[in-house]
C-alpha cells in the first residue's frame, strides 16, 4: 500500500467536519418527555443515553430497530427533522470508548426524527461521504484515538462544537467508502438476525417467568400454597462503598460496577471494576447469595434492577456505592438462585417502581424496599423453577458468545478496512 507524505492512504483525503457537514438544530428533551408508543403521526427522538447503550450497529434502521423512543403527545417540537442519511454524534459520555460514538439514520421514509439531548446532528453539504458509511468516519480506530484528546471532563466527558468542527476526518474516495460500506453492512446483518434471536429468546423466557414467577402455571407435583413474607423477613440491607475519591479507582480489589447490576440477574464475575480498598476501612464485602439493587435512575422502570451473586468461590468483593446489597439470613426460605429471576419478574419489578419517589430522577430507600411483599413457592418449588428458567439463560449465553465472536470479527475487518490496511479492489 502507497501511503504519502502525511501518512494517508493514497487517495484518501483529511479534512476539517465543518467542510463536509453542516450542523443542523437538535432537541434537549428528557427521558421523562419520552415514551414508546408510536403511532403514524409520532416524533422520533434519538436520545445520547440510547446511542451508548441501546443501538449496536453504526446505521440505526428505522426498518428494523424496535426501541426508538418518541415524544409524549402533548409536546411542541422544533421543525429541525432529520433526514435520510444524516449522522448523529454523542457529544457527552460516562468513558473515554464512548466519546464521539456516532449512528447514521437509514430508512427514515416520511418519519419525523429529532437529535435529543447531548447529540450533534450533522448533514453532508457536497457529497464528499457515501450513505451507509458516515458513522464509520467515527469508528476509524485513528479518529477514535484524536476524538478523545478533544474531550473534556471528569466525570463525564464532553466535546464542544467548536472543536469538533475543526477536528479531522479521514476520507477514502467516495466509490471505496460505498464499497466498504456494502461489506461491513454484510456483517451488520449477520450480526442483527444473531441479535434478533436472542431478543426472541429473551421475550419468550419472560412469558414464562410470569406464568411461572406468580403460580399461574406450575410444575407436575407442586400443589402447596404459596407464601408472603415482607422482603425485610428474611435478611438485611448493608451500604455499598463510601468515601471513595476519583484516585481510589482502577486498582486494587474488584468491585461490581452499577451497569453489571443493571445488566445482569445474576452477577457476571468476569465484568468487574477495581477499587482501592484500605486494612482499616471498615466496608462490607459481598458474599454468594447476596442481592445487589441499583438505587437511582432517569426512568422508573430502569430504578430497582436487582442482581445476585451466585458464585460460592469470590474471596473478595466490594459493591458500588450507588447500589445497596440485602444479605438473607438463611436460604431455607428464598433460594439466591429463584432470587435471581424472581425479583426481575413483571409483578415484583411493578411493586419496586411504585416504591420508588422523584419527578425527574427516580431513587429508592432501603426502608421502601424492604417493605415489599414477596409470595414465593417452598424451597423444592423454587428450585425447579430456578433450573428451568436457567436453562434458558444459557441457551441465551450461547448465542451472545456467538453474536460476541460476529462483532469481533467485524471489528478486525473495520479496523483494516477504515484505515486503509485492506484496499478494496475497483
Amino acid at each position: 500500500m502507497t501511503k504519502n507524505n502525511n501518512t494517508l492512504p493514497q487517495g484518501w483525503s483529511s479534512l476539517p467536519i465543518n467542510e463536509v457537514f453542516e450542523f443542523i438544530g437538535t432537541s434537549s428533551f428528557s427521558r421523562n418527555d419520552l415514551n414508546y408508543e408510536a403511532d403514524e403521526n409520532s416524533i422520533y427522538n434519538i436520545h445520547y443515553g440510547d446511542i451508548h447503550a441501546t443501538y449496536k450497529n453504526a446505521v440505526l434502521d428505522f426498518d428494523t430497530e424496535t426501541r426508538i423512543p418518541v415524544l409524549k403527545d402533548h409536546i411542541k417540537s422544533s421543525t429541525n427533522f432529520l433526514k435520510e442519511g444524516d449522522l448523529i454524534i454523542a457529544d457527552a459520555s460516562e468513558d473515554y470508548e464512548g466519546v464521539g460514538e456516532a449512528l447514521e439514520v437509514y430508512n427514515i421514509g416520511e418519519k419525523k426524527v429529532l437529535a435529543g439531548l447531548h447529540t450533534f446532528a450533522l448533514r453532508d453539504k457536497n457529497n464528499k461521504t457515501a450513505h451507509g458509511y458516515r458513522a464509520y468516519l467515527f469508528k476509524n480506530p485513528e479518529v477514535k484515538k484524536r476524538l478523545k484528546t478533544i474531550a473534556t471532563g471528569s466525570k463525564v466527558y464532553g466535546i464542544s462544537k467548536g472543536n469538533l468542527e475543526k477536528f479531522k476526518i479521514t476520507l477514502p474516495p467516495l466509490t471505496e467508502q460505498q464499497k466498504i460500506a456494502k461489506i461491513l453492512a454484510t456483517w451488520d446483518k449477520a450480526i442483527a438476525i444473531q441479535q434478533k434471536l436472542i431478543s426472541n429468546k429473551k421475550e419468550n423466557k419472560k412469558a414464562v417467568m410470569k406464568k411461572l414467577l406468580t403460580g399461574e402455571v406450575r410444575f407436575k407435583g407442586f400443589t402447596d400454597e404459596w407464601l408472603s413474607y415482607c422482603l425485610g423477613d428474611l435478611g438485611n440491607t448493608y451500604s455499598g462503598l463510601s468515601g471513595k475519591s476519583k484516585e481510589d479507582f482502577g486498582f486494587g480489589a474488584p468491585y461490581i460496577p452499577y451497569k453489571n447490576i443493571f445488566a445482569n440477574p445474576s452477577i457476571d464475575i468476569s465484568y468487574v471494576d477495581y477499587v482501592n480498598v484500605k486494612p482499616n476501612e471498615n466496608q462490607n464485602k459481598v458474599f454468594y447469595g447476596d442481592i445487589f439493587y441499583t438505587v437511582s435512575s432517569e426512568t422508573p422502570n430502569e430504578v430497582g434492577m436487582s442482581s445476585v451473586l451466585l458464585d460460592n468461590n469470590i474471596k473478595e468483593l466490594y459493591l458500588n456505592s450507588f447500589c445497596f446489597g440485602f444479605r438473607l439470613n438463611d436460604f431455607k426460605t428464598l433460594l439466591p438462585e429463584f432470587a435471581a429471576h424472581y425479583f426481575r419478574g413483571d409483578k415484583f419489578r411493578n411493586e419496586m417502581i411504585k416504591a420508588a419517589q422523584g419527578a425527574t430522577r427516580y431513587n429508592l430507600s432501603k426502608s421502601n424496599v424492604i417493605k415489599l411483599k414477596l409470595e414465593i413457592p417452598k424451597i423444592e418449588e423454587q428450585q425447579k423453577i430456578a433450573s428451568f428458567l436457567t436453562g434458558i439463560d444459557q441457551e441465551i449465553n450461547v448465542l451472545q458468545i456467538e453474536l460476541i465472536a460476529l462483532q469481533k470479527q467485524k471489528q478486525g475487518l473495520m479496523q483494516q478496512l477504515l484505515t486503509g490496511k485492506m484496499r478494496v479492489k475497483n
